[in-house]
């Protein structure tokens, strides 16, 4: 294989900007795809997926559909100018049947066909008219609604809980599966006690770092390619448990080591490809970065504080205590900062004119820290090794 049609071959492994499609490429979750098995194959229960933007969420969404025989999988992808009519005249387009016809002549032969059902117009589609529909259609079903944070609507998200609850209740043969960004399952759907018996709730964390080592070296050897451990090491504490900054710097460092005609990835590689992902992440990202840690002052400290904050350990909620970014802090610049000196960096950081990088939350009566963004954790690392580069 030339060198062009190996590029061509990593970025369908690594694929940064873009959800997994290829179930041979899909490694990890076992928890919660266990979670969404149990939901679909129980009569009357529904699920709902919600989690940190990037962390693979709509991936596990497409695995989803490969997950169940025999049961007809559909996958809809929400946007802000969704109504609950248009989401389910979508979902309800992408069902299709296949019915085998034998044709005439003198040695027969038979031929499958596939067709869609019957859908009214979207203006006069509603709850009971979808409860009708599907109630005329044999076989069981999942429909996988994506990207639902993207409605901002309460009566579309009111609209669906009712759609949920009346589905568990008259159709035992459909399940529905709700994914969306968010902290909470309040947060993406609102408060309905009526579902709350029927929904299961799947959250998806951050990949550990088993789950990151064991994606890195199955993608690679799908490209017959090997990597330093110490190398893997590092890739995986990089990206901080985000699956795209995984892909970001698997996918350039396997084209540094192909470059040179090496199959084995090495330090070199890495530091190339921290670089290229760090001018390949996304724009806001970086924009966010750049405005937090600017300033006038040869002393500029918030680099430092945004490190140590990336460095801290948090809790389930993905915020960190003042005291742990001081320790950090402290150790990354060999300094004795004081505790009212961080403080006062930490609440500039969460100031509009620092791009409000960082957001307070309270735990009790101590006041924490989290990332606004949280894919910003990971580039702050990148950051961090780009500097000592230089």
């Amino acid at each position: 294989m030339n060198q062009e049609s190996k590029f061509l071959l990593i970025d369908e492994v690594f694929t940064p900007s873009s959800p997994i499609e290829n179930a041979e490429l899909f490694t990890g979750r076992e928890q919660q795809i266990a979670a969404i098995k149990e939901a679909v194959r129980e009569k009357g229960q529904h699920a709902i997926m919600h989690g940190l933007r990037g962390a693979g969420k709509t991936s596990l969404a497409n695995m989803t559909l490969y997950l169940f025989q025999n049961l007809m999988s559909i996958k809809i992808t929400c946007n802000r100018e969704d109504s609950f009519n248009s989401i389910w005249e979508r979902a309800l387009r992408k069902i299709r049947f296949a019915e085998n016809n034998k044709t005439i002549g003198f040695i027969s032969s038979s031929r499958t066909e596939i067709f869609p059902i019957e859908v009214p117009p979207q203006n006069m589609i509603s709850a009971t008219e979808v409860e009708q529909i599907l109630l005329s259609i044999n076989g069981n079903m999942l429909f996988i609604f994506d990207e639902f944070d993207m409605i901002k609507s309460k009566k579309v998200k009111s609209q669906m809980a009712d759609m949920i609850k009346l589905v568990s209740d008259n159709l035992p043969h459909v399940s529905i599966l709700i994914v969306g960004i968010a902290e909470s399952v309040d947060e993406l759907i609102g408060e309905h006690p009526s579902i709350e018996r029927c929904m299961k709730q799947i959250e998806l964390p951050l990949m550990n770092d088993n789950e990151a080592k064991d994606m890195v070296l199955r993608n690679l050897s799908y490209l017959k390619m090997n990597i330093d451990e110490h190398v893997l090491l590092k890739i995986v504490d990089m990206a901080s448990g985000f699956p795209n900054y995984l892909h970001l710097l698997c996918k350039y460092a396997a084209k540094a080591a192909v470059r040179e005609n090496n199959v084995q990835i090495a330090v070199k590689h890495f530091d190339e490809a921290v670089i290229k992902s760090i001018e390949n992440s996304d724009y806001t990202i970086k924009k966010t970065y750049a405005a937090a840690v600017k300033s006038a002052s040869t002393k500029n400290r918030f680099a430092d504080v945004l490190l140590a904050c990336a460095l801290a350990e948090a809790d389930e909620t993905n915020s960190f205590d003042a005291y742990d970014v001081l320790e950090k802090y402290n150790r990354i610049t060999g300094a004795y900062y004081k505790k009212e000196q961080l403080h006062y960096n930490l609440g500039m950081l969460c100031k509009k004119e620092r791009a409000e990088i960082l957001t307070k939350t309270r735990k009790s009566k101590t006041t924490r820290y989290k990332f606004s963004k949280p894919l910003i954790k990971a580039f702050v690392k990148l950051k961090q090794h780009e500097e000592q580069l230089k």
